[in-house]
């Protein structure tokens, strides 16, 4: 564990170092939002949607996922995305219209909320679902949200026909439609307020 956290802040000094050096990029372009002679940051990761690349791609192609834009087009050249297609079809056993719906709803893979929402809560896929299961329509994700069975149940279960009325392939496994964890903010170290971690035990 040392040596991980000690690597990491050796990589974060680089890249600290590299970013702030007259505004230098290192990849020779300036991003489009960014104005010449700002700071230049480089994407190094890719996580707004949880267990997406963990559950659908090996782990071989995440650095290469973890750099390249989620808006890279065209979407389908995108590694993930031709992954979420590979596995929803070889892996879970779902058709064509579970493996394209999927591939549109995860990509590009980050989080949807709909500020037209009058809600006080957020609700993790509750845009890409139409607030399924009672859910708010705001989407976003709430501390509370289990969004691990969310995924799961979308991948292997019968929420893309419950929520976006994708047929029904018949090819549910219902034994991995959850990671039998009951997540809550009341049984967790979890809080509703900032900095939103309890005290630990």
């Amino acid at each position: 564990m040392k040596s991980t956290i000690l690597g990491f802040v050796a990589v974060y000094a680089v890249i600290v170092g590299a970013t702030s050096c007259g505004g230098s990029n290192t990849t020779g372009a300036t991003p489009a939002n960014q104005n010449a002679g700002s700071v230049q940051y480089i994407q190094m990761e890719r996580l707004a949607r949880p267990a997406v690349k963990e559950a659908f791609q090996n782990f071989s192609a995440h650095d290469s996922t973890n750099t390249t834009t989620p808006y890279q087009t065209p979407l389908a050249s995108q590694t993930l995305y031709q992954s979420i297609g590979t596995f929803t079809a070889t892996v879970a056993g779902r058709d064509a219209t579970h493996q394209a719906t999927l591939q549109a709803i995860l990509i590009p893979d980050e989080i949807a909320a709909d500020l037209s929402q009058n809600s006080t809560t957020a609700d993790y896929l509750g845009v890409e679902t139409a607030g399924y299961g009672g859910r708010g329509l705001y989407g976003g994700r709430a501390l509370s949200d289990d969004v691990i069975d969310l995924s799961l149940e979308a991948i292997f279960g019968n929420l893309l026909t419950a929520a976006a009325g994708v047929p029904d392939d018949g090819h549910e496994s219902p034994c991995l439609e959850t990671d039998n964890i009951n997540y809550s903010v009341a049984t967790s170290h979890a809080t509703p307020v900032f900095p939103f971690v309890g005290t630990p035990n």
